[in-house]
């Protein structure tokens, strides 16, 4: 299928990698933290007004977290540098690394769900099937869209995401012993946790730490990143490949910074053409439409709240697909 879509040439030229235009991401995202942490500062020094102020300062925070995580994907895929160990070094290290996530551990079952996307096999589907619970929140058509439904939402986010995060324990889909070059930058990240603790017990800034990166991290990039997955692989009828995964356009640039950083919306043409750095997916987009096949066939949203055909609009009208057929056991 994937060989139909593009021209070899094209496609070659659109896998190069720039890591320029990497650096320049990692570097934004950071700018930004570091901008919302001064303010974070700065309302513990004024106004006693000012922790008003904090679910802003919070939220924009999670957004890099989630970005940096990101990133961190980019890596996973070798899209990061061309030179393989500083590509293992900043995904481990600098992007993963700050939210406790192993890209090592991440890479093993990623590329698992590249290769089994929405089957039983595929270890993101499994763990979102996992008990009755957790597999009702992700069937849709949404049956209600109250406060307590939302509110379900954000504490199964937290949830999920504390198991996501853990080494799975499975024997049979534990990841393989890190070794060689991948043991070495988790040495250096492990390193980098006891470097960071020293100077924020030094410099007295472990209030700062927890409020504004700890609180971050647990309470609201979780919720961002649910909203990401929806958006990547749910509230679509699951008949077929172009109805598993999808693009979102985005109309809205803050929705896009919020819930899907560095192109990682246009997720059918990245399961497509995995190879393609996130920075040339638009371009691929472009390249892809010229096939009428793939042109009629895209699902594609203009935001996930925001729009005309939004996310939030297919998880109250699509599905249910095959999450169902997977609960009966077929």
């Amino acid at each position: 299928m994937r060989d139909q879509l593009i021209d070899p040439a094209t496609l070659k030229m659109l896998q190069r990698l720039d890591s320029r235009r990497f650096i320049a991401a990692l570097a934004g995202d950071y700018l930004v933290v570091a901008a919302a942490l001064v303010a974070g500062h700065l309302t513990l020094v004024s106004s006693p007004w000012s922790w008003l102020l904090w679910p802003v300062i919070w939220t924009v925070i999670a957004s890099r977290q989630h970005a940096l995580l990101i990133l961190m994907h980019e890596a996973t895929h070798g899209l990061a540098f061309n030179t393989k160990w500083l590509n293992e070094f900043v995904g481990e290290v600098i992007c993963g690394g700050p939210m406790t996530v192993s890209m090592t551990t991440y890479r093993y079952n990623h590329l698992a769900h590249h290769k089994w996307m929405n089957e039983p096999r595929d270890p993101d589907w499994a763990r979102k099937l996992a008990d009755a619970d957790e597999r009702a929140s992700w069937v849709y058509p949404l049956k209600d869209a109250t406060l307590g439904f939302w509110l379900r939402f954000w504490v199964r986010s937290i949830a999920y995401q504390f198991r996501s995060f853990k080494e799975i324990e499975n024997p049979e889909s534990k990841p393989p012993v890190k070794r060689g070059l991948a043991q070495r930058v988790s040495q250096i990240r492990l390193l980098s946790y006891l470097l960071l603790a020293a100077a924020l017990t030094v410099f007295g800034l472990w209030l700062h730490f927890l409020l504004f990166w700890v609180v971050p991290l647990v309470l609201v990039m979780p919720f961002l990143m649910r909203i990401r997955a929806i958006a990547e692989h749910f509230a679509l009828d699951q008949e077929g490949y172009y109805d598993e995964v999808r693009n979102v356009k985005f109309r809205h640039p803050i929705e896009k910074a919020l819930f899907t950083p560095h192109y990682i919306a246009m997720h059918l043409d990245h399961h497509l053409f995995a190879s393609v750095p996130f920075y040339r997916l638009p371009a691929l987009n472009r390249h892809l439409q010229q096939n009428a096949d793939y042109a009629r066939k895209e699902h594609i949203n203009d935001g996930v709240f925001l729009g005309k055909n939004t996310v939030f609009a297919d998880m109250r009208t699509r599905g249910p697909g095959r999450v169902l057929e997977y609960d009966a056991g077929v």
